[in-house]
């Protein structure tokens, strides 16, 4: 993909997460970014623009050796696919004082157009979409296993104010009001222990990128556990980026793979207990 490819394609995504901001459509985008965890922010951007209902797509070759055809007049969804690319390049450096001359192998990526295409365009054999969420109604179980899981201690006190928990780096805690409903404390965990393990931003000066960037963390997380709900709401992003989404934009690499870091890390701790347990 030449430049001026590459330069309309990152004006096409910065329009496309435009649109999903005035559309009110950011909380929505979280939760469909949970089913393509194997792709980047900007192609998931491209995928939601162009097939908002995808749940699981790919291409045609992919397609047919999962025994599924696709359907006459598929919706073509395009996104855009790396090439590895190598080239030996010689190069002189200074060694024992002597300048030699050697060949260093230089690795990097071209970009091409291809397509894929949403299930719901194919038919054949059926495709097993195993389910790992926690039962909903089990909230006050999954909110043990996130006190457990936390690096840091967890302490539920009386808190003045509107605030429903905070992360204390200072004291190395994490505090949760303790009349908060179990859904509040959980919503309320999955947010403080995503600054406590993912937020690096220096909060006096980046307070606004720091609560994006955990917010949509808490709310792609609990959504994958089976939790509904709207403390991380489209509003209350949209409200600190303050009308600039470049905000998200540049953030939404970096929100997406800690949220799937997250996600495995929470699994990885259930099936520990389980081991232990048996």
């Amino acid at each position: 993909m030449d430049k001026n490819k590459t330069k309309q394609m990152y004006e096409k995504i910065v329009k496309n997460i435009q649109n999903i901001i005035d559309n009110g459509e950011y909380e929505k985008f979280l939760k469909f970014g949970k089913n393509f965890r194997g792709y980047s922010f900007n192609n998931l951007v491209l995928i939601y623009s162009q097939f908002p209902d995808a749940t699981m797509v790919a291409g045609k070759s992919k397609w047919l050796k999962l025994k599924r055809e696709l359907q006459d007049n598929a919706q073509k969804i395009f996104i855009v696919a790396p090439i590895p690319r190598k080239y030996d390049k010689k190069v002189k450096k200074m060694q024992d004082g002597e300048q030699i001359e050697s060949v260093e192998t230089i690795e990097y990526n071209t970009y091409r157009y291809v397509y894929v295409y949403d299930i719901s365009q194919t038919t054949g054999e059926p495709i097993p979409l195993a389910c790992q969420n926690l039962n909903s109604n089990d909230m006050a179980y999954f909110y043990e296993k996130l006190r457990h899981f936390s690096k840091v201690p967890v302490i539920e006190k009386e808190i003045n104010g509107s605030a429903y928990g905070y992360y204390s780096s200072k004291n190395n805690q994490i505090v949760i009001k303790n009349t908060l409903s179990i859904d509040d404390r959980v919503a309320t965990l999955l947010h403080e222990i995503a600054h406590s393990l993912y937020d690096d931003f220096d909060y006096k000066t980046n307070k606004d990128l720091s609560e994006i960037f955990v917010e949509s963390i808490a709310y792609i997380v609990a959504d994958h556990f089976g939790l509904d709900t709207s403390l991380c709401s489209f509003n209350y992003i949209a409200g600190y980026t303050n009308g600039d989404t470049k905000d998200i934009l540049a953030l939404g690499s970096k929100i997406q793979k800690s949220a799937n870091e997250f996600i495995k890390e929470i699994e990885n701790f259930e099936m520990q207990e389980k081991e232990l347990a048996a």
